[in-house]
């Protein structure tokens, strides 16, 4: 199982959906992309458990629209991105970011252009 920025393909690919909508989107029209767009065959609760699994992540919250519920994303993929690095960072770096560059660049040694792109950030 494939993870983009912490998320598996299927969860990156109902958030993707959620980032480009502005505004909620209801379960039946993500259960209609599911299907027509992406070519899955899920049953109602395989659809609930995603969505389930990234309100707790913090990604999405629900909201009563009519007779069924309304989904939309927290935060935009670039504060999804910046809070998953920032915590790979911290947990797996002990939050040093001299040791996530050297792991980054490993026995290698950055390019001129990315020194100085580093130099400007700092």
């Amino acid at each position: 199982m494939k993870k983009n920025y912490g998320l598996t393909n299927t969860e990156m690919q109902i958030m993707e959906l959620l980032w480009q909508v502005d505004g909620p989107v209801t379960f039946r029209e993500i259960m209609d992309t599911s299907s027509n767009e992406w070519g899955k065959n899920w049953k109602v609760q395989t659809l609930s458990t995603y969505l389930i699994t990234l309100q707790k992540m913090g990604l999405v919250e629900s909201e009563r629209s009519g007779c069924s519920n309304a989904y939309r994303a927290v935060c935009t993929k670039e504060e999804h991105i910046h809070n998953w690095t920032k915590k790979l960072v911290e947990t797996c770096f002990d939050n040093s970011f001299s040791r996530f560059a050297l792991a980054f660049v490993g026995k290698g040694k950055l390019s001129k252009e990315d020194a100085e792109e580093l130099k400007k950030l700092l």
